[in-house]
C-alpha cells in the first residue's frame, strides 16, 4: 500500500504543484482560475522548485518504503502542515478560491492514506 500511495503523492507533488508553480506565469495563472501576482513569481518559483524535489524523493521511496519510512513521515509531515495553511489562509482571509479548498481535501485524503502506510511498515516491522 505505501508504494502506491508515495507514487500518487509523488505524482501529484510534481505534476500538480510542481510543473505549474516552477513554470508559474499569467497564462498558467489564468488556466487554473487564479489571480496572478508578478511581484510573487520569485516566491512561487522557487515553491515549484521545492515541489518538484519532493515529487521526486516520493517516487524513490515508492520503490522501498520501508527502508524510507523517513520519506513517508515527511509526507505526512508536509500534507499536514499544506491543510493546516490552507485553513490559515482561509480564516485570515475570510475566504478562499475553490482551487485551494480542493488541493487541502487533496492534502487532507494524503495525510489519512500515509498515516495508514506508515501504521502497517511500523506494524510489519516489529
Amino acid at each position: 500500500m505505501a508504494s502506491i500511495v508515495l507514487v500518487i503523492a509523488a505524482i501529484i507533488e510534481f505534476v500538480f504543484r510542481g510543473l505549474p508553480a516552477f513554470f508559474a506565469c499569467e497564462a498558467v495563472a489564468n488556466l487554473f482560475g487564479l489571480e496572478y501576482i508578478e511581484g510573487a513569481l520569485p516566491y512561487v518559483h522557487a515553491f515549484g522548485a521545492v515541489m518538484l524535489c519532493l515529487g521526486v524523493l516520493l517516487f524513490i521511496a515508492s520503490k522501498n518504503p520501508k527502508k524510507h519510512r523517513l520519506v513517508v513521515d515527511i509526507g505526512i509531515l508536509r500534507f499536514s502542515l499544506g491543510a493546516i495553511a490552507q485553513l490559515i489562509t482561509w480564516a485570515m482571509m475570510g475566504s478562499l478560491h475553490i482551487f485551494w479548498w480542493i488541493h487541502m481535501a487533496i492534502d487532507i485524503i494524503l495525510v489519512g492514506l500515509l498515516l495508514a502506510s506508515r501504521f502497517k511498515l511500523s506494524v510489519k516491522a516489529i
